[in-house]
């Protein structure tokens, strides 16, 4: 019977090699660096790292977090990991495509590639002058439900063999770190420390629609050519907000992630930090705060000439709040938002996380990804893939 050991060595796992820093000189967004060994140090250290967080926030929804409690070791381990699953046949990925298997738990929600567990295969979507998108990606569900997680999905024989160390990573990410960062928001909104956690991301095992849910995702962009730019406007990811909740993202070496600022509408680079996790907000926390946290425009640009030859590779966490749970200020009632006059827009149809999950759901899932105008869906402004086309409209 073959071991771990046997197994990581047929899939070539081997350290990830990150791509050198590039020298070029690039406009690169100033974002909050918010140290969480600070957390446990007392009330008034929460409220200091709070007011760090909020102009984040409250200005384009991005902002970074270091000293998190994963460990540089751990992270290294599970960036050969995120390499060696993509080191299969095609005939493995097309086996195992995301959303292929459905199991109980998942039944009547719109999944998809997007969401699905499994493989998203390289060239999926169509961008502009009919040019296949360059990435690929594999998703997981259900880690903070070890049952499910490791009894009720189907996996490829390299990732079964390290489902260990990705459970560990995701689920430390949604109980702990996630629990934190949702407590210096309780501060900024003027909550009771841990209201956001339990009410929207508490996990109740094996019990996944009472529970926060989300999906991790290993993330692979292979390097392109000039044609491969010159064709989609250097762009491998479209401008787009995130539908869920909160994103987690490790940060990596090569300069491609941009964020789109509300007060000019300008990209800027989010530069790297070693180690660090990149954090964006998602549109249910923009709609359950009444659009007072913004949720972050971002998109994958072309890297700098020097970073080129180099594959972008990462691991990402998309958080998303219980689907059972209305997302408006009404059902928060923050002090401070209720002082400013932010409250449920009584025009709208009060909409679950679920709703939003699905209505958006239905537009990612598409193979064509280009946009030119904002998405409206369920009478909510959205952000879709911008290049290309008109606006789409899921009715209120």
């Amino acid at each position: 019977m073959s071991t771990k050991e046997d197994i990581r060595k047929k899939y070539n796992f081997r350290p990830f090699i990150e791509a050198p820093p590039s020298k070029e000189v690039i406009d690169t967004l100033d974002i909050a660096l918010i140290d969480l060994s600070k957390f446990d140090k007392g009330i008034e250290a929460r409220k200091e790292l709070a007011n760090q967080l909020e102009k984040s926030l409250t200005e384009y929804g991005f902002f970074k977090l270091i000293n998190h409690g994963i460990s540089h070791e751990f992270l290294e381990t599970m960036k050969s990991i995120c390499q060696s699953t993509f080191e299969t046949t095609d005939e493995v990925k097309a086996n195992f495509f995301a959303g292929k298997d459905i199991i109980d738990e998942d039944k009547g929600l719109e999944l998809g590639v997007i969401r699905g567990t499994g493989f998203k295969p390289r060239g999926y979507w169509t961008y502009t002058n009919e040019t296949k998108d360059n990435v690929e990606f594999y998703n997981f569900r259900h880690f903070n439900h070890p049952k499910i997680f490791n009894n009720k999905i189907k996996y490829p024989e390299f990732v079964k063999e390290n489902l260990s160390e990705v459970q560990d990573y995701f689920s430390f990410l949604h109980t702990e770190i996630q629990r934190k960062v949702l407590t210096l928001m309780d501060i900024i909104l003027e909550l009771p420390e841990g209201e956001l956690y339990n009410k929207y991301f508490k996990v109740i095992e094996n019990k996944t629609r009472e529970s926060g849910t989300g999906f991790g995702r290993f993330l692979l962009y292979h390097p392109v050519n000039d044609d491969y730019n010159n064709k989609t406007s250097s762009t491998w990811l479209r401008g787009h907000t995130d539908a869920g909740g909160l994103t987690y993202i490790l940060s990596q070496s090569i300069l491609s992630l941009q964020v789109r600022t509300y007060d000019d509408n300008k990209w800027k680079y989010v530069s790297h930090t070693p180690d660090a996790l990149i954090v964006n907000i998602g549109d249910t926390m923009k709609f359950i705060t009444g659009g007072y946290f913004k949720s972050s425009v971002h998109r994958v640009h072309t890297a700098p000439a020097d970073q080129q030859g180099f594959t972008r590779s990462t691991i990402i966490y998309f958080a998303s709040p219980r689907l059972d749970i209305f997302m408006d200020p009404e059902e928060i009632n923050s002090p401070k938002l209720n002082r400013k006059g932010i409250l449920r827009d009584e025009n709208l149809r009060r909409i679950t996380v679920g709703d939003w999950d699905e209505a958006k759901g239905q537009f990612f899932n598409k193979t064509s990804a280009n946009r030119k105008n904002n998405l409206l869906i369920l009478g909510r402004e959205s952000i879709g893939s911008l290049i290309g086309e008109t606006t789409i409209t899921i009715p209120v």
